[in-house]
């Protein structure tokens, strides 16, 4: 809002219009600087969490180098099984071994799911953190 200045009453009551304003904006600043230190405490929080995010990625590797393992492990023993004799049946000790190795992989089928929901979840919420602070100024 613009005044005429045909009188200094007119400028004067403009000028307060500005401190107003500027008081405005002042407490607008104050109440950012509080947010801004919330936020500075909010992403090293979020940093340390997407470092734990990493070392459960490696751990997760680990874990499916295991299951690799043990397969190739299983697959060898019933390899010679058949070798001996196709059409054997297991004994209790391959057939419990199968089992385990089934429930291990089902356990392991839903672990690398829900990883992957919350990788792809993190990841797109920092994509998106990322590109609102560069689009910013």
């Amino acid at each position: 809002m613009t005044l005429s200045l045909n009188t200094a009453a007119a400028a004067h009551t403009e000028h307060r219009l500005w401190k107003s304003d500027a008081e405005c904006w002042k407490d607008d600043i104050q109440n950012w600087r509080t947010e801004h230190s919330t936020a500075i405490v909010q992403l090293q929080e979020a940093l340390r969490r997407i470092n734990e995010h990493g070392k459960a990625l490696d751990d997760h590797d680990d874990s499916v180098n295991s299951l690799v393992e043990s397969l190739s492990h299983h697959e060898k023993n019933l390899a010679d099984r058949l070798q001996n004799n196709a059409d054997a049946a297991l004994d209790d000790t391959l057939d419990q071994k199968h089992v385990q190795e089934a429930e291990l992989h089902a356990r392991q089928r839903d672990a690398h799911e829900r990883i992957k929901k919350h990788h792809h979840h993190a990841m797109a919420t920092v994509a998106m953190l990322t590109k609102a602070l560069q689009e910013a100024f």
